[in-house]
């Protein structure tokens, strides 16, 4: 017999491009509402979203919209719409599931429906562990708290790897709560077609002022192999830059501290390498973009890129410059045939559809 429909409601009420900390995840959350809202399982969908976002809501024709402006404008409003407000508003709409793609639980209030959450990694919890007087101590707390929320609510909780699976059993254990059903949903990207007359003479350095994406590491290794190889292509860093961290004065050195989607695109497509400095990532999704792209990423060997990559591109070691100068040697010399290959096999490995099979596939049986 087959499955009742599904009534859900989503929110992404709370995102923004201007207020948002994480590109992302903002993309990951419209990306992975339009997955869904395509799906005939799914017969209502509420979409909690706001006016920034209005150019996008074009795309759910015969899907129900509703605006929150007060959610995302400011930080009170942003705790607010978490922590009392999108309860309320999905309780209101008798749908059966609210979804929560940032992952973050109410802890003043219990959902009347059931809770489904994507969490996107536990870097709270690790910073607490790895740099604890880094941040603000507040939102620490907040999140914390909040992490705990989704822990004890969910009915099932989303991720983007099974690294980021391990860590949210890891953390309940060490908070001993009972662990929540926790799927991997995974990624989904679309399939790209790189320009066949781009000429690729740059490269892209992802920096951020986050202490885990080592901005102050990139910025040594990348001097260092630019004064060694003499190479004299434009080198684009593409992020905000720590503070207390002063830009070098390299020649060939241009910084964008931030760009949308289309630029950002526009500027891989013309990229030959992508270098990505981390600590800790829950999936690493530029490493991916990059391929898809036609560029070659050049990347921290950390578990979730490993596991996401599962050896394409080129990986290095953080705590070796000769094991960087290698994968910068490998990335720059690898065939444009090689790139094609990877493309294929990441598209077939992250896609939308087998994301939204999964997603919908657990709360049916939940």
């Amino acid at each position: 017999m087959a499955s009742a429909p599904l009534s859900l409601a989503y929110s992404i009420a709370d995102q923004s491009f201007d207020r948002t900390k994480s590109l992302g995840i903002l993309n990951l959350s419209m990306q992975l509402a339009e997955a869904l809202a395509a799906r005939t399982e799914i017969n209502r969908l509420e979409l909690f979203s706001n006016s920034s976002l209005g150019e996008w809501h074009r795309r759910f024709a015969g899907r129900q919209v509703h605006c929150f402006d007060r959610a995302h404008a400011t930080r009170a409003g942003r705790m607010f719409w978490d922590q009392r407000q999108v309860y309320g508003e999905a309780a209101a709409r008798h749908v059966q599931w609210l979804l929560l793609p940032k992952g973050f639980a109410s802890f003043c209030r219990t959902p009347r429906v059931k809770l489904a959450t994507y969490v996107h990694d536990v870097i709270g919890d690790w910073y607490r562990r790895r740099y604890p007087r880094a941040g603000s101590q507040i939102e620490a707390w907040y999140f914390e708290r909040s992490l705990v929320a989704t822990v004890k609510q969910s009915a099932v909780v989303f991720t983007n790897s099974d690294f980021t699976r391990q860590e949210l059993l890891a953390f309940s254990k060490r908070r001993a709560l009972r662990p929540p059903k926790v799927v991997v949903a995974g990624i989904g990207f679309d399939a790209v077609e790189p320009r066949a007359d781009a000429i690729r003479e740059r490269i892209i350095v992802l920096a951020s002022p986050f202490r885990h994406k080592r901005t102050d590491l990139a910025a040594q290794f990348m001097a260092r192999w630019q004064h060694t190889t003499r190479f004299c292509g434009p080198v684009h860093w593409v992020g905000r830059w720590p503070s207390g961290l002063s830009r070098p004065t390299e020649p060939a050195w241009q910084y964008h501290e931030r760009l949308d989607e289309p630029a950002y695109r526009t500027l891989l497509a013309e990229t030959r390498v992508l270098v990505y400095f981390s600590e800790y990532e829950g999936f690493g999704m530029p490493t991916v973009e990059a391929v898809l792209h036609g560029a070659c990423p050049v990347f921290s060997a950390i578990p979730s890129t490993e596991e996401v990559m599962r050896g394409a591109g080129a990986p290095f070691d953080n705590a070796s410059y000769e094991s960087f100068a290698d994968a910068m040697s490998r990335a720059l010399d690898m065939p444009a045939g090689e790139l094609a290959r990877l493309r294929t096999c990441l598209v077939s490995r992250h896609n939308w559809a087998d994301v939204a099979d999964r997603v919908i596939g657990a709360m049916m049986s939940s």
